[in-house]
């Protein structure tokens, strides 16, 4: 039997789109027509024009392939990021950040899974000196931006339009209730960043170089104390926030950055790409796999979050004594 696609193009509406929005109006707008015309398209009376189907994919962000998955279970739409040579691609980076979390936001029981092969992107930017780097090292380093090759470290200026963005994505992240597992590999790419850019004579001087490390100590130090009282912590004020945190440490090895998103039976994965860049997609045979290989590394992990406070203890310790490693290399040099 043919499947229906219209009525799976509104079940993907309804599982995407937030409680709070008036689905019926925001397709009447979109469309330009009458709200009587949307709900007889809604009731399925009337048949969605291919145009007006492309529509409403484009504007909600789900994309038409998706309704292949009942057909064929093995193929998954995935949406991805333009990123290349040019910055207005990261700062369009940025604002997908932004405009994810800020979605999620909006349902009352939402929650963020994070399996960190790296450290999680959101935290650089609560750190401004460690985010101009970051951001440096991804531009310069692996978007090869031609206008950012000169440049040394303290000559980088985040551009002024990217700083809103990167305050409302601390911000926004800052609400989530989240999950992280991390193993002894999380921090080491920075550091090795950080390394390569101090012997490589990206920094002018120590000075800046160490100004970078500190604020990753902070990071670090942070996340410890969020995994201490199973809160977020805010490091600029030296306050916790009322949004629940939970750390695992695994001794496997995570494999990629794998990010999980869900809200009210909704789920969204995001795995990580090309260094720093993401996929995402809203599959659910996908997610169920995702979902699942979540669950069986969770289950393999340590809890370290209000618990464990040995093991907690020992891996960051462990983590700081490789920080200060690295400074004193700098410091040596």
């Amino acid at each position: 039997m043919e499947p229906n696609y219209q009525n799976l193009l509104l079940d993907a509406l309804k599982k995407t789109v937030p409680g709070n929005i008036n689905l019926a109006e925001e397709i009447s707008q979109l469309l330009a027509i009458s709200l009587d015309s949307t709900y007889r398209r809604l009731r399925g009376e009337t048949e969605l024009t291919l145009k007006e189907a492309i529509t409403i994919c484009r504007h909600f962000e789900i994309p038409l392939e998706m309704l292949l998955n009942t057909e064929i279970p093995d193929i998954v739409a995935f949406k991805i990021n333009s990123l290349n040579g040019d910055p207005e691609s990261f700062e369009n980076y940025l604002t997908g950040l932004h405009a994810d979390l800020s979605k999620l936001n909006r349902y009352e029981n939402r929650h963020l899974q994070y399996a960190a092969e790296d450290l999680p992107v959101f935290y650089h930017f609560f750190y401004p000196r460690l985010s101009a780097f970051k951001m440096m090292y991804w531009t310069k380093s692996i978007l090869n931006v031609s206008d950012f090759q000169p440049l040394k470290v303290e000559d980088w200026k985040t551009p002024e339009k990217w700083i809103p963005k990167i305050q409302s994505i601390a911000a926004e992240f800052l609400k989530v209730p989240t999950t992280e597992i991390w193993n002894d590999d999380t921090v080491k790419s920075t550091i090795q960043q950080i390394r390569f850019y101090w012997e490589a004579g990206f920094f002018r001087n120590n000075a800046s170089a160490l100004e970078v490390v500190s604020e990753l100590r902070e990071l670090v130090e942070s996340v410890q104390k969020q995994a201490e009282t199973g809160k977020k912590y805010l490091a600029s004020k030296g306050t916790f926030v009322d949004t629940d945190y939970s750390l695992y440490i695994s001794d496997l090895m995570v494999g990629n950055n794998c990010v999980f998103l869900s809200a009210e039976g909704k789920h969204s994965s995001y795995i990580g790409y090309n260094s720093f860049n993401y996929m995402r997609t809203t599959n659910k045979n996908f997610n169920l796999q995702v979902e699942a290989w979540l669950g069986n590394l969770t289950a393999k992990s340590t809890l370290v979050s209000k618990v464990g406070e040995k093991q907690r203890n020992q891996f960051f310790k462990a983590i700081l004594q490789r920080i200060s490693q690295l400074e004193e290399q700098i410091l040596q040099d």
